[in-house]
């Protein structure tokens, strides 16, 4: 188990080396984590003029999912808390996990498939919050294919083996009676949008998107086939992961991030025209109607609490169980942390920063 923890990093390390994207600064020292307190003090921000702490953040996606990281970024919400944040955008959650279990990244904004991937393989990430708790991807094909089944023989695009696009790929075929390692060949294509650039091009015959990939392809003249969301499966799609030993060596730290990110997600509620505007820079996306679609999937979706699902855990463990064996005997609790979402609930922190009305 951890020779093949080893293989993990070694190839997150190579893939990390190849990738570049924007960043800011990275990283610092913080206090071990405290004792649960009954009754927790409430945050407060960071004091004008002290010293901000560096973080290096991964994100696994340039769609609606990095909206809060956008808004915080751009508002000083983690600069509010003393964090100077240094972001990198790689491929999938099958990159970002090995890429933190080697000690290159400190948190992750990424789907909750490679937290439990790398846990299985010996390592010991945890997800300490999760925006949404519900799988949201959607497979479109070529016009002349009407129905899953139709894809036997056929080119299937997705982004990396053990992302959540690869999960919710496989959940799809096998509903349809498909066997994804030998009734259809598997496209690894890399980035989010990936996918959709492969049926354009004609080298996949479907792929599976999030949004809003999934807007432009049916612009495009790709039909969907299936929306994930009609199958409500717990999944998460937009988790903030941390290894255990930077969660326990560094627990304010993460705790102030957390702070910052939770206030992000309730500010895109508040002010879709600030959530919007940023949709359509990073995402590269002019149309309105395509901005505004994503957006209100978002928000749509958003769990009230952001709490960690174990249930969603679950999903990866059920789905990994036939191939590994550690699959069918692990806790899916020993996946999530809810510790700081509990201190910040009790503080009375987290239901004012994550409140407002969506339009």
């Amino acid at each position: 188990m951890r020779v093949r923890l080893a293989a993990m990093v070694a190839g997150g390390l190579l893939l990390l080396l190849g990738c570049s994207a924007p960043s800011d600064p990275a990283r610092a020292p913080s206090a071990a984590a405290p004792q649960a307190a009954a009754v927790a003090a409430e945050p407060q921000p960071t004091p004008a003029g002290a010293p901000l702490r560096k973080v290096r953040m991964a994100y696994g996606f340039a769609t609606a999912e990095a909206l809060p990281m956008w808004v915080a970024l751009e508002q000083g919400l983690y600069a509010k808390y003393g964090l100077d944040v240094d972001t990198v955008l790689m491929q999938s959650s099958a990159q970002i996990a090995p890429a933190m279990a080697a000690g290159e990244v400190d948190v992750a904004l990424s789907a909750g498939a490679g937290v439990v991937e790398i846990g299985l393989a010996g390592g010991d990430q945890v997800i300490v919050a999760s925006q949404t708790n519900l799988m949201r991807f959607f497979l479109h094909a070529r016009p002349e294919i009407r129905r899953v089944e139709d894809l036997r023989g056929q080119r299937v695009a997705i982004t990396r083996l053990g992302s959540g696009i690869h999960l919710a790929t496989t959940i799809v075929l096998e509903r349809a009676g498909l066997d994804p390692s030998r009734d259809v060949i598997l496209l690894q294509t890399g980035a989010s949008d990936a996918p959709l650039t492969a049926l354009v091009s004609g080298a996949a015959d479907a792929g599976m998107m999030a949004d809003p990939t999934n807007f432009f392809a049916e612009r495009q003249g790709f039909p969907q086939l299936v929306s994930l969301t009609d199958y409500q499966i717990p999944f998460s799609q937009g988790a903030l992961a941390v290894s255990r030993s930077t969660l326990e060596s560094r627990y304010e730290l993460v705790r102030d991030f957390v702070r910052g990110h939770v206030e992000a997600i309730g500010m895109g509620k508040r002010d879709p025209a600030l959530a919007k505007r940023l949709l359509a820079k990073y995402t590269q996306n002019d149309d309105p109607d395509l901005v505004d679609r994503s957006y209100q999937v978002w928000v749509s979706a958003l769990e009230e609490r952001a709490y960690p699902s174990v249930a969603a855990v679950q999903t990866v463990l059920d789905q990994r169980a036939a191939e590994n064996p550690a699959a069918r005997t692990a806790n899916p609790r020993d996946f999530v942390d809810e510790r700081i979402l509990r201190e910040l609930e009790a503080s009375g922190f987290l239901q004012p920063a994550l409140a407002g009305a969506s339009q």
